[in-house]
């Protein structure tokens, strides 16, 4: 009698823990930019980390660990428009557990947002 009691208070447990510190954050960026972009990541304003390109009208997924998304100042993204070599910020972006990202970049450099 007490096995089903605790085996169903353990499942209840489980459903209460957030993701596996070690299961990566997915990152989904889709661009209406013509132009490729290149995407940065950033703990606040420091520790960029490039994540990759997005080509015009294209999108992508980027996965980074779970380590790099704990960040208590915000998540900020830097953009790079290629053809002009000028960047942009979109953020900061704090996380909740079990958080997804979507990160869309508009042809305006001011309309682009993550949430």
């Amino acid at each position: 009698m007490r096995t089903p009691l605790a085996l169903a208070a353990t499942a209840a447990l489980a459903c209460g823990i957030p993701r596996s510190l070690s299961e990566p954050l997915s990152i989904s960026v889709r661009s209406h930019n013509r132009s490729s972009v290149d995407v940065y990541l950033l703990c606040g304003d420091r520790d960029a980390q490039w994540l990759g390109v997005v080509h015009g009208k294209e999108g992508r997924l980027f996965e980074v660990p779970s380590s790099r998304a704990e960040c208590v100042r915000g998540l900020n993204f830097f953009l790079v428009h290629r053809d002009l070599n000028r960047g942009y910020w979109v953020g900061p972006l704090r996380l909740r557990a079990a958080s997804t990202v979507h990160l869309t970049i508009e042809k305006y450099a001011g309309l682009s947002n993550a949430r």
